[in-house]
């Protein structure tokens, strides 16, 4: 458990920063506000040679590799929700570093999704503590 979590956390750090850097790289190019070609091209032009949005999309990149090592040792039923951890960095990262104002029933938001993040990490804490390595084992080559 302590590997996937580790993973998890860094994945996730790696995802809330490239989405802060996505987020102030496209605000940067501004608002998409014409859909000829010759427009769509330049804007896309503009957001990938941004700064910021080439470091948002290589931190996503690392998300994304970490996020494959997560589910190689997770089951996906803890990964995926545990994924919700998210709301609270990037609501935290963007009020702080984009200067972003969160209201009150967002942050309540945030802390019911959290609780239930904590029910699912004890959760898996119990099922994984309960299951012997041999059966596991044996399901998992049977699996392949």
């Amino acid at each position: 458990m302590f590997k996937a979590t580790f993973a998890l956390i860094l994945a996730l750090i790696c995802a809330g920063f490239g989405n802060l850097m996505l987020s102030k790289g496209m605000q940067a190019v501004g608002p998409l506000q014409e859909y000829q070609f010759s427009a769509l091209f330049h804007y896309f032009v503009d957001s990938v040679t941004n700064p910021w949005v080439v470091t948002g999309i290589f931190l996503e990149l690392a998300y994304f590799l970490l996020w494959l090592v997560v589910l190689s040792w997770a089951d996906v039923s803890w990964a995926v929700p545990m994924n919700a951890v998210e709301y609270v960095f990037v609501a935290l990262l963007a009020n702080v570093y984009l200067g972003e104002s969160i209201p009150f029933n967002r942050w309540v938001g945030i802390a019911l999704i959290s609780v239930g993040v904590l029910f699912l990490m004890r959760s898996w804490a119990i099922a994984t503590a309960a299951v012997p390595e041999e059966p596991k084992e044996m399901i998992d080559e049977q699996l392949t």
